[in-house]
């Protein structure tokens, strides 16, 4: 399910469809163990999860784990196979964020269509997050600009994660296992959580602390 393949564009972790995250990470393991001294610190690949809708929650935990070995995860591919010519995939492009010793994120720019900031921990992007762009937090996630992208959060928090933004038109919003596909658009700052079962958005003005 694990498996390196070498293209014209650079090296690929590729991970087929699985059941079992744990044993996909064991996997990893195993693999770059085999691959001891064909990395230097540093280097960076290309990750390719078939199935990417459905195991997105996982990429937080995958990239983390081979930068635990060294290795930065420049590009995630998205397709549902593997081909030796990536053309005809897409193409996300990781942003360079900078880590706070609380162990956030902290991107000061815009995420434009094509990019993403995937981290296990939580995120806070000073600026918009484009349409076609992604962001896919451990997590909760802050935004001071305007949403149009796609957002997943509390992947490895789980449903006390929230998402806030200054205003949003967002693609698809997930907060652990939920998801909300169709969301008004919001011309105000407003916090998006899990209540009862179900994501809930609030303006924030609305909230009591």
């Amino acid at each position: 399910m694990v498996d390196f393949k070498m293209t014209k564009d650079g090296l690929v972790l590729v991970i087929k469809h699985y059941e079992s995250i744990q044993v996909i990470l064991d996997q990893i393991v195993s693999k770059l163990s085999q691959m001891k001294g064909f990395f230097a610190a540093g280097d960076k690949i290309m990750l390719m999860v078939e199935r990417h809708e459905m195991h997105s929650h996982d990429i937080p935990r995958i990239v983390s784990l081979l930068r635990e070995h060294g290795i930065d995860v420049a590009q995630i591919l998205i397709g549902d196979s593997f081909q030796n010519d990536l053309s005809s995939m897409s193409k996300v492009k990781l942003l360079e964020e900078r880590e706070t010793k609380s162990g956030t994120k902290v991107v000061k720019k815009h995420v434009r269509s094509g990019q993403a900031v995937v981290h296990s921990g939580d995120i806070v992007v000073l600026g918009n997050v484009h349409a076609g762009a992604e962001l896919l937090a451990g997590g909760s996630i802050v935004v001071f600009g305007n949403v149009k992208g796609t957002l997943r959060a509390g992947l490895n928090e789980g449903d006390s994660a929230i998402i806030a933004a200054l205003s949003m038109q967002p693609t698809l919003i997930q907060i652990s296992g939920y998801t909300l596909k169709e969301v008004s658009n919001y011309e105000e700052p407003i916090v998006v959580h899990v209540k009862n079962g179900k994501i809930v958005v609030d303006k924030a003005k609305d909230i009591k602390f």
